[in-house]
């Protein structure tokens, strides 16, 4: 699926569709999501602060935005994406409960 960013702040936000949710098993209103990347591939999954590893790694978690759930992005995971927000669109999929985003080609 093909989806577009759009600025919010310093950074950017990703519209994450409720069925992408939904596929991912996942509370939006308390997940807090690990972002990890793999040759330029963004990996997002569900990581609990019980994990040992969750305070090495980079955390994030949804945000409300009228009836859709929302991903922020900083200009340098934009830049790990390799990517112009303004002009490129990424590529979502999901793999078991990892949402994988990348270019879209």
């Amino acid at each position: 699926m093909k989806k577009s960013l759009t600025q919010r702040g310093n950074g950017w936000a990703l519209i994450v569709p409720k069925d992408i949710i939904k596929l991912l098993a996942i509370d939006p209103q308390t997940a807090k999501l690990k972002f990890e990347f793999k040759d330029k591939v963004l990996h997002i999954s569900e990581i609990s602060p019980d994990n040992p590893d969750f305070e090495k790694c980079l955390v994030r978690k949804f945000s409300k935005k009228d009836s859709s759930w929302t991903l922020y992005m900083s200009n340098p995971i934009i830049g790990l994406l390799k990517i112009d927000p303004a002009i490129d669109e990424l590529e979502i999929d999901v793999d078991g409960q990892v949402l994988i985003i990348k270019k879209a080609d």
